[in-house]
């Protein structure tokens, strides 16, 4: 009989990285696969789902006006032990560390069900930075029967702290299989999208909740006063659709000739944007990865980083904040207008192959007879 394997998450950046294994696990007669949706973020959610054709068997749209980060957890969880008592999986796989993620673990501890956590084991090792999103990632570790770190450092840190899981396996980052396998479709780009990127810009994302207020409006002030028309480069900020950041950025950037504030993008067009950017600005963590699929540069606007091997690789300036440290970033690769991605190098975050690694660590896990004897990502 095939095994059950329930996948649980709620953002669009999870159904992103989840994409790739969710089609893996559907090839594969040995397992059955079920998609749970907690509806954290709904409509940004529903948008990936469309562009990657998944299907939801559940959606409890847990999302409120307003809500919490409590009401978030609380609500999952209590939602998702219903699910999880009435379909009786064999297995739990969740995604990376959002709210969603730390209450599927959790229901599913709560429900005696094994839980594979891919995407384990990044740390910044600052509880407060991203907040809450580093205490989800330990706590999911800490529970999880399964880790799927993406890169060797996140295997150390996993080592460090002596969890003791029953499999780990290092598989590089999905988000690099579903970033190739969108780029190399070629289909689907928006036409005004597709305007924006005909002359040369920076991509520009910002929605941290540690950066609401003072901070976000410090570097919004920046890109206001630096991107004049002598730049010769436009900044295309598809703005989150938080009411706090939203108003932060209207509030402050509307008006400005070369920054063009779009709602948010489509996967589809995010990554053409990322294609054909000089380089982007963000305080994203998909950003980092995506970024260097494409071999682009990253002004990272926070001040520390769970992805150190972007900063490794040269690709990745953490500058925080600062609008003083920002400028000199831009102003130096700006100096070169266009990036020395031609160049071929490693990507450190995943060769495009995680998906295929996570089938054969699950078989491993349930006996099954190997298909494949594809080495860990190195």
């Amino acid at each position: 009989m095939a095994k059950k394997i329930i996948l649980t998450f709620g953002t669009r950046p999870e159904a992103i990285k989840m994409a790739p294994v969710y089609f893996a696990l559907k090839k594969d007669v040995s397992f059955s696969v079920k998609l749970v949706l907690t509806g954290q973020h709904s409509a940004l959610l529903d948008e990936a789902l469309n562009i990657f054709g998944m299907k939801s068997d559940y959606n409890l749209n847990i999302m409120t006006s307003g809500q919490s980060l409590a009401d978030i957890t609380s609500s999952a969880v209590k939602r998702l032990d219903a699910v999880y008592k009435k379909e009786k999986p064999d297995m739990i796989l969740v995604h990376g560390d959002t709210s969603t993620t730390f209450a599927s673990a959790l229901a599913a501890f709560y429900n005696g069900i094994p839980v594979a956590h891919v995407e384990a084991g990044l740390r910044t090792f600052d509880k407060s930075e991203p907040f809450p999103e580093e205490m989800n990632r330990i706590l999911t570790d800490s529970i999880s029967d399964i880790l799927f770190p993406p890169t060797a450092a996140s295997l150390v840190n996993i080592k460090k702290e002596g969890l003791r899981p029953e499999l780990i396996s290092v598989t590089g980052n999905t988000i690099v299989d579903a970033a190739l396998a969108i780029s190399r479709s070629g289909r689907g780009v928006s036409p005004s999208v597709r305007r924006l990127a005909e002359k040369p810009f920076i991509l520009f994302t910002m929605h941290r909740r540690e950066s609401w207020g003072k901070p976000m409006e410090g570097v919004f002030d920046l890109f206001k006063n630096y991107f004049t028309s002598d730049k010769g480069v436009r900044v295309i900020y598809p703005v989150h659709p938080n009411p706090v950041v939203k108003k932060a950025a209207a509030k402050i950037m509307i008006g400005s000739d070369n920054i063009v504030l779009t709602k948010p993008v489509n996967y589809r067009d995010l990554i053409y944007l990322l294609e054909n950017c000089l380089f982007a600005v963000t305080d994203s963590g998909g950003i980092q990865e995506e970024a260097l699929v494409f071999g682009k540069k990253v002004v990272l606007l926070r001040n520390r980083t769970e992805r150190p091997e972007g900063v490794a690789a040269g690709f990745v300036e953490v500058t925080g904040t600062h609008p003083a440290k920002i400028r000199a970033c831009m102003n130096r690769l700006l100096k070169k207008k266009k990036e020395e991605s031609a160049k071929p190098f490693k990507n450190p975050y995943g060769d495009g192959r995680a998906s295929e690694r996570i089938i054969c660590a699950l078989r491993k896990y349930f006996g099954l007879r190997a298909v494949s004897k594809i080495k860990d990502f190195e």
